[in-house]
């Protein structure tokens, strides 16, 4: 048992003390995911993501993920609700502190969102500085994020923009392995969405005017060719690369 979520304290402290000293925490969102995927789409990969990491990196435990972010780009959508920076900011400071206090000597950070990828870069330095004797890592990489998610999609046989890097085919993918009851499965063949590049420019344009700026659908990608055995691979490929990323810091 590794999820802090199903554990008591009495299990907590003991995991700890038996040298489960790393913690594990995805950053997600409330925000629309277009007409295929519920708005908690960001949470729930960002709960498998952790638990994954945590698994395998070993002696370690996966804490609660953080289930509202930093959304305004998607509030053209009903039922995103977003955080200011600035809130992110103090509520990603007292999450790591408590987890401090209590004996974890690391702290993994991952950003199951696009929109809080930059908000926990900018606060980074402020979490490594809270406690000297612990090691806070924060995956801060939005566009290797997506090249991760790219080169699985190349392996599997499907586009980049076909993929996409928002409710197109591989979030619809890893939603029906994940929680198929989320994905609304009928209309994933007439959701097509932004197809194009995502890359510095598609990102600034996002997140300066709006994702209904680049899709009225909001969805980048097209999940057509969107599977539960796709899903199964985008999330082990996904795990296998931050750990390799965790362990060269």
């Amino acid at each position: 048992m590794i999820d802090i979520a199903d554990m008591t304290s009495p299990e907590i402290k003991e995991a700890i003390e038996n040298g489960y000293k790393t913690a594990v925490f995805a950053v997600g969102s409330n925000e629309q995911h277009g007409p295929c995927l519920t708005v908690s789409t960001d949470t729930i990969l960002g709960d498998v993501l952790a638990y994954n990491v945590a698994e395998k990196l070993g002696n370690a435990l996966k804490a609660p993920t953080i289930n509202v972010g930093c959304s305004e780009h998607h509030m053209m959508f009903p039922g995103t609700i977003t955080l200011r920076k600035e809130t992110l900011h103090m509520v990603l400071k007292d999450y790591v502190t408590s987890l401090a206090r209590h004996g974890f000597k690391k702290i993994i950070i991952l950003p199951s969102h696009g929109g809080n990828f930059a908000p926990l870069q900018e606060v980074s330095k402020e979490l490594k500085a809270i406690d000297q004797n612990v090691d806070v890592v924060a995956y801060t990489d939005l566009i290797g994020f997506v090249d991760y998610i790219m080169a699985t999609s190349t392996d599997l046989g499907v586009s980049k923009e076909d993929s996409g890097a928002h409710a197109g085919e591989a979030e619809v993918s890893m939603m029906m392995y994940a929680k198929p009851s989320s994905v609304r499965e009928e209309l994933t063949g007439d959701a097509k969405g932004y197809i194009g590049a995502f890359d510095e420019e598609a990102t600034q344009k996002i997140f300066t005017h709006g994702i209904a700026a680049l899709s009225p659908i909001g969805v980048l990608g097209d999940p057509k060719q969107a599977s539960k055995e796709h899903g199964e691979r985008y999330i082990n490929d996904l795990t296998d690369a931050i750990v390799e990323y965790i362990n060269s810091k």
